[in-house]
């Protein structure tokens, strides 16, 4: 089968590799004229990414990200060990662990930036046969073949011509350029809801002086807002405060020194800064919730019926839950081989 994967990050990578490896010729678009792999650093802190704000914050793999990768990819796994993701079991809070159970073993954390997953997945996807990475390349109109009783999305056009489809994968997030096209090329816009969460999140990141604190936990919460500290890859961590849109004096938080200095204020984040001798580097995000119905089901305008074998996958629909990366890994059902 053809398949055109809209969106080269995490949940285009992860989607395309998963189906090349179950002999599908796939060929993912993405806009962006880079891709992970320039260095851990130079990527994490210097790559400006409008489509992608996700990137800059801080994140946990949690234990479903490292089951699925592990199962399903584990030379993706093993490159991220070996590009300095560190794994954390909840058991290591304990100096003397509670006893096993069933199932415990997989209570892990992966502790990394997204670039380092990111990056594994971008390697493994260049050695992949059957699957084909195009850079710089937008797409910008759907084909829809309506000979049949179901109008379905026959190819992609991008500037560099017309590409015949069996099926397209929408993951390029909620800027995806897809719910345009459709529109355009005749179906109803596909129904979106918004939210706004109320939350804003600034961040700063950190490189460690020594080894780090144990048995802090890594969340404190005040009266005007909480800190999160989110330990990472390569003796780097960052600290991430959460206050309301709407306290006036959030802007402030943009000063390092006014950042350290409410971040000093919470334990959970005081001491992880006093084993910081520098920033690494500072971002801010905010918050919002968005939730996004399938495309596949989406009616078409003027009388017309639906426009099939296009699918929305991704990990940015609700930025709040702690699973945006495994809803990326996991493809859904897609990704996870009922496509066969």
């Amino acid at each position: 089968m053809r398949v055109a994967v809209v969106g080269g990050g995490i949940g285009g990578l992860a989607v395309a590799l998963f189906l090349a490896r179950r002999a599908h010729d796939v060929t993912v678009f993405e806009r962006d004229g880079r891709r992970a792999g320039g260095g851990l650093d130079v990527d994490a802190f210097t790559w400006v990414r409008p489509s992608v704000p996700q990137a800059a914050q801080p994140h946990l793999l949690l234990a479903p990200v490292r089951r699925v990768l592990r199962s399903d990819a584990p030379d993706v796994y093993a490159a991220m060990r070996e590009l300095g993701a560190e794994e954390y079991h909840e058991f290591d809070w304990f100096d003397t662990p509670p006893p096993y159970r069933p199932g415990d073993e997989d209570l892990v954390t992966v502790r990394a930036r997204r670039i380092v997953l990111e990056t594994a997945l971008a390697r493994a996807v260049a050695r992949q046969h059957g699957a084909n990475l195009r850079l710089g390349a937008p797409v910008r109109a759907l084909d829809l073949d309506t000979s049949g009783p179901l109008p379905h999305v026959a190819a992609v056009r991008t500037d560099h011509g017309r590409h015949r489809v069996d099926l397209v994968l929408d993951c390029a997030g909620r800027r995806s350029p897809l719910p345009r096209l459709l529109a355009d090329a005749g179906c109803r816009a596909p129904v979106v809801e918004s939210h706004r969460t109320g939350l804003a999140y600034v961040c700063r990141w950190y490189r460690l002086r020594g080894e780090a604190p144990k048995r802090v936990r890594p969340v404190s919460m005040a009266s005007f807002g909480s800190a999160a500290v989110f330990p990472s890859d390569n003796g780097v961590f960052a600290v991430a405060l959460l206050v309301a849109t709407a306290d006036p004096t959030r802007g402030a938080l943009r000063d390092p020194a006014v950042f350290d200095t409410a971040a000093r204020l919470f334990p959970s984040a005081a001491a992880w800064l006093d084993l910081a001798p520098r920033t690494a580097h500072r971002r801010t995000g905010d918050g919002r919730s968005r939730q996004s119905l399938d495309l596949a089901r989406r009616r078409r305008g003027a009388g017309g019926d639906r426009a099939g074998r296009c699918r929305r996958l991704g990990d940015a629909h609700q930025p709040n839950a702690g699973a945006r990366v495994f809803v990326g890994i996991a493809g859904g059902p897609v990704g996870r081989g009922e496509l066969r």
